[in-house]
């Protein structure tokens, strides 16, 4: 073969070559980076299960939802008003065995304008009132300042005794905003109040209010 023909077959074949880039594999990195700077996944099996959702219980109007407690025995009902001004809706978690008094409940009612009052004075003033005729006696074991949901409330620890169950703790939050009070409560018998400590806690930190945005 002519000395000419033979090299521009050899310039063909190298310009084939440069242009067929996709047919070549990627050129390892010069370097390749230290294994122990890469990250190192966790074991799928090795992560905590995520916990469920919460089973809210929610009125049938929507205003009023809350964690429904977790386990057999319990009774969740609603109540509500519908009178102009005064309007009101009412959840209550309850234990169904009468001998182990306790409830939660969480509550959003309207009064008139010139009733409205900060969750301060109805706690430390107007609920007292309340205290009086249900119990026998009561007495206010911890009142103070905290925050709901990003919200400024107040609540109240007390100890009562009432006339016909015998001595009862009670654990009472109030929230307000425009002509509305939030109120979250847990009472009943000492022991079984404490008991319920974590029902307790998901219901106060997981209530929520349409009309407390």
């Amino acid at each position: 073969m002519p000395r000419r023909m033979s090299t521009r077959i050899l310039l063909v074949v190298v310009l084939l070559a440069a242009c067929d880039r996709s047919a070549e594999p990627e050129a390892a990195p010069a370097t390749p980076p230290a294994t122990s700077q890469l990250p190192v996944p966790e074991p799928t099996a090795n992560k905590p299960p995520l916990a469920p959702a919460a089973d809210m219980f929610t009125s049938a109007d929507g205003l009023v939802a809350a964690p429904r407690p977790s386990g057999d025995g319990w009774e969740c009902v609603e109540q509500t008003a519908s009178e102009p001004g005064n309007e009101a809706t009412l959840i209550k978690c309850r234990h169904t065995d009468s001998e182990r008094f306790f409830f939660l409940m969480a509550k959003d009612y309207a009064v008139p304008a010139d009733q409205v009052r900060s969750a301060e004075e109805l706690a430390a003033h107007v609920f007292p009132t309340t205290y009086q005729k249900l119990f026998q006696s009561h007495e206010v074991r911890e009142s103070k300042a905290v925050d709901h949901a990003g919200k400024p409330a107040y609540e109240l620890r007390i100890e009562a005794v009432h006339a016909s169950m015998g001595p009862i703790r009670k654990h009472e939050r109030v929230i307000t905003q425009g002509n509305h009070v939030f109120v979250l409560s847990a009472e009943g018998k000492p022991e079984v109040f404490d008991g319920e400590a974590a029902a307790i806690a998901a219901w106060f930190s997981g209530a929520r209010f349409k009309n407390l945005p």
